[in-house]
């Protein structure tokens, strides 16, 4: 029994005693053993054992054990108001300090016990607050969550509408090839047939010649009559037949494997298709539901955008305007550190891989941009660059107005100059097509020098196009590579001509 009270009672006829503080542990295995302490951690009575038991465990020996005379203190609302929150810092620990800010001269932080800190923190202010911000902060997780979940369904919408698009690319290209392979098919049927034509009717008049030769020469080596006259005339008219049918065998033989059917790939195909590495770019730029507001009325968005490639009576049909003005993606900083002018952007020229070189005029240099738009490196000109435009695979060429010369630069791992060659007169915008480089150029000071000339890889002047209104400024070439578009100094219009320099609209 324990000391200073009785905390026992014995049940009558001699039955197992039930005490006022039985062990807890004890008690739940179904036996009645009378308490020794208290763990105010653990919110638990002990016996002498299971105390043993308890302290065998090194965060238990730090908790605080009451005795036998402290239990008249602790009452049921005691149990209740201890912490019971673990600590996130020191595993297995129950929160029971509290440390707040206190404003005071001498003391910047102050602990207090966490049941005193806790005493009417129902009522409290922070408790108010704590509970609005909750509700404010479910609101707000619950109108994001929505809309994320919106999003989900978006971008299955917009992924399947992509892959519809992609699916109409493909159509029409293969649709436009299969025109393409019907026209081949139709002239190489016609080739092969009049090749045939001929083949069968050079067969048919040797046919006729050889039965007929024939036929003289039975009557010769028949011919047994008196009748000179009659082998006289015979002789003349096959003598005649020969020298006619001579000449004929001859004419056919000149053609004897003569004809023949042959295909050459258009290089313009073959090019473009080894160009090309991806159908389009996929990007995480939502479509604004107010761009979409400002597509004229009339035009019904549910149908499909008309394809470039069947789309033949006119370019603003080939090459339709947009009926919406898309919002820019960004400003791209292409300043660099050594750069003493503000930037000049003359040129800008995009590579297959996706790769952007610009022109920067004011600190003649040649920079490179990524497909993200991060300058990677750039490379100093000899003087200031105009314009740029692709020369091939890994090697694009730049014009320098001033020094009226063209550079070729490589595009590899490091931008360098290869080669150049010089031209007789200023040279401004500048486009690579069908192998030949078309150069605007022309000066202020003399309309004779307004012209776009042609020059092959080599540097080589091969013809000029003259008789223009102004001077050209900037030229480039429509998507078949059979028309130049070219604007012109002070003047609002574009010229659209053929390779050649013939005025088309």
């Amino acid at each position: 029994m324990a000391a200073g009270g009785s905390f026992s009672r014995t049940m009558e006829f001699g039955h197992e005693p039930i005490y006022d503080f039985p062990c807890s542990l004890c008690e739940e295995e179904g036996k009645q053993m009378e308490a020794a302490r208290y763990c105010e951690e653990c919110f638990v009575f002990l016996c002498d054992s299971c105390v043993k038991n308890h302290n065998k465990f090194p965060l238990h020996r730090r908790h605080q054990l009451l005795d036998q005379s402290q239990f008249t203190a602790v009452t049921q609302s005691n149990l209740v108001s201890f912490p019971t929150k673990r600590c996130l810092k020191h595993p297995g620990e129950i929160v029971n300090i509290y440390c707040g800010d206190m404003i005071s001269s001498a003391v910047a932080r102050a602990r207090f016990s966490g049941t005193d800190a806790a005493k009417g923190i129902k009522k409290s202010k922070e408790y108010q607050n704590i509970t609005q911000e909750i509700h404010a902060l479910l609101n707000d997780a619950g109108s994001v969550l929505a809309n994320r979940r919106a999003d989900i369904s978006r971008i299955e919408t917009e992924k399947q509408n992509v892959k519809h698009i992609i699916a109409d690319l493909k159509r029409n290209v293969n649709a436009h090839f299969d025109d393409l392979e019907q026209k081949c098919l139709q002239e190489l049927n016609n080739k092969a047939d009049n090749i045939v034509s001929g083949c069968k009717q050079d067969a048919k008049d040797l046919t006729v010649m050889k039965s007929k030769a024939e036929d003289i020469r039975k009557e010769l080596d028949l011919f047994k009559g008196d009748n000179e006259c009659d082998l006289f005339a015979q002789v003349k008219m096959g003598k005649q037949f020969i020298s006619n049918a001579k000449q004929k065998v001859l004419n056919i033989s000149t053609t004897v494997q003569k004809n023949g059917i042959n295909f050459r790939i258009n290089p313009k195909i073959e090019r473009l298709i080894c160009s090309v590495e991806l159908l389009g770019t996929i990007t995480d730029i939502p479509m604004d539901a107010r761009q979409l507001s400002t597509v004229d009325k009339d035009t019904d968005v549910s149908q499909p955008r008309p394809s470039r490639i069947h789309s033949q009576t006119s370019l603003e049909n080939r090459y339709p305007l947009p009926k919406y003005k898309t919002p820019p993606y960004g400003q791209v900083v292409v300043k660099e550190k050594t750069d003493s002018n503000v930037c000049d952007i003359t040129g800008i020229c995009q590579l297959p891989d996706g790769i952007i070189l610009i022109v920067d005029c004011n600190n003649t240099k040649l920079k490179r941009l990524d497909d993200t738009y991060k300058l990677v490196d750039s490379l100093r000109l000899t003087n200031n660059p105009d314009s740029i435009c692709n020369a091939g695979p890994n090697e694009v060429a730049v014009s320098l107005f001033e020094a009226k010369e063209v550079q070729y630069i490589s595009v590899k791992a490091e931008l360098t100059v290869t080669k150049s060659f010089r031209k007789g007169n200023y040279c401004r915008g500048m486009v690579y097509a069908d192998d030949k480089f078309y150069v605007c150029c022309g000066s202020t000071r003399d309309s004779s020098s307004w012209c776009i000339e042609v020059y092959d890889k080599a540097g080589q002047l091969q013809f000029s196009i003259r008789e223009l209104l102004s001077i050209p400024l900037c030229i480039t070439v429509t998507e078949d590579g059979q028309h130049l578009l070219v604007t012109s100094w002070r003047s609002d219009d574009v010229s659209l001509m053929d390779l050649t320099g013939n005025a088309v609209n």
